[in-house]
């Protein structure tokens, strides 16, 4: 596994959380439920190369899609 895959990780869902006002704890269980996470773990090879703005709106979207409400 790339050593950089879990400090980006960890990273994205920091930044989701400040984005969206949430608690750390709050974003990782959102991106949980609603898929975000294997998202992020399934598209890691692309995603780290983009602008973490947009892989902030793709998580949001994708999310969305599975259910949840953060837009």
């Amino acid at each position: 596994m790339d050593k950089y895959r879990i400090p980006y990780l960890n990273m994205i869902v920091r930044k989701f959380a400040e984005r969206y006002s949430l608690t750390l704890q709050n974003a990782f269980e959102y991106l949980l439920k609603f898929g975000g996470m294997k998202y992020l773990i399934d598209f890691y090879e692309i995603e780290h190369t983009l602008p973490i703005e947009d892989t902030l709106d793709e998580l949001a979207a994708t999310c969305c899609d599975a259910g949840g409400s953060i837009k």
